[in-house]
């Protein structure tokens, strides 16, 4: 398996590795697309594999990777929810989690997009998490360490994922041997080093697309100090929550560019660098910053049971005051 830009997130398990020691649960944090479940299938290999090191060759780590191991279980969520519910972790992950894995030493639980959890599914996992069986560890995955009870943060090993660069992204996606140079290049332009988002850009996730033109359109409403605009632009998206965050998200991209061009540096990451430019040239790098954490708030609000229109409508107020 090869991993674009995850150096820093390595190390930690390849010590890991090399000592034959391994904690029991993971927290990966990171935007939409950064990597997240290839990382978490990552370390699920370095759990179950016949040769001790992810070799991506022995027949545990093949079936990981085609996602049929029987001892690397990824959670699923009742009758397709949003969110998991304490039945979910009760019946799906603490039962099971005594019951002897299949074919190793070793099974891994795999709970994704977690943002949205209650905290009572999280009770419901302080006991393994604090003392788990020999043989169960736990990968979790979310946009943010903000989704988790202190309590589960404390029993896990937290590992932030962050974006390739640029030529990374580039590389990985000429390696799917499915995409043209000028459509890879059109992606990373779009996207930066965000991998997953250029996949499904050039898949054409409509999804993504509309996230990615409202966004166009929000940055050129917030330069132009336009609050009507903005507030109409994220209306528009604000019936869909997953919809709405993924469209902030990318939002806090493009503002965080505003601040790095802001202060002299060139390297952008988001779908909106001439709106960024003009953001950089014509606010100050503090209320650029505010802004940013604006959007953060709204995005994980997002993420809770808040009132998507009313928050969309008091984002505009503060984006453009």
């Amino acid at each position: 398996m090869k991993l674009y830009s995850k150096e820093n997130a390595l190390r930690p398990i390849e010590a890991m590795s090399r000592s034959g020691r391994f904690v029991h649960s993971y927290i990966l944090t990171g935007e939409k697309g950064v990597g997240k479940k290839t990382f978490a299938r990552y370390i699920a290999m370095q759990l179950l594999c016949e040769n001790h090191n992810a070799c991506g060759e022995c027949r545990q780590c093949s079936r990981v990777l085609r996602g049929q191991h029987p001892d690397f279980i990824e959670v699923m969520r009742e009758n397709g929810k949003v969110n998991y519910s304490v039945d979910d972790i009760r019946e799906k992950v603490v039962a099971d989690s005594y019951i002897s894995p299949n074919d190793c030493e070793r099974k891994v639980y795999l709970l994704t997009d977690c943002e949205g959890w209650q905290d009572s599914c999280q009770d419901a996992l302080l006991k393994i998490t604090e003392d788990p069986p020999d043989a169960a560890y736990f990968i979790f995955t979310s946009a943010n360490k903000s989704s988790f009870l202190p309590t589960l943060i404390s029993r896990s090993m937290t590992i932030e994922l962050h974006e390739a660069d640029r030529e990374s992204c580039k590389e990985a996606l000429r390696d799917t041997g499915k995409y043209s140079e000028e459509d890879i290049e059109r992606a990373a332009g779009s996207f930066g080093g965000n991998i997953g988002q250029c996949i499904d850009f050039l898949e054409g996730d409509a999804n993504l697309i509309k996230s990615a033109e409202a966004v166009k359109k929000a940055m050129e409403a917030i330069v132009s100090r336009d609050e009507y605009g903005l507030a109409v632009i994220l209306g528009g998206i604000s019936s869909k929550r997953e919809e709405m965050r993924c469209t902030l998200e990318m939002l806090a991209r493009s503002i965080r560019d505003g601040a790095v061009l802001r202060n002299g540096n060139n390297e952008t990451v988001s779908c909106t660098e001439v709106s960024s430019r003009k953001l950089a040239e014509r606010f100050s790098t503090g209320r650029i910053l505010a802004m940013y954490d604006a959007v953060c708030e709204a995005s994980y609000r997002c993420t809770r049971n808040c009132n998507a229109q009313g928050a969309a409508a008091v984002l505009a107020g503060k984006l453009c005051r």
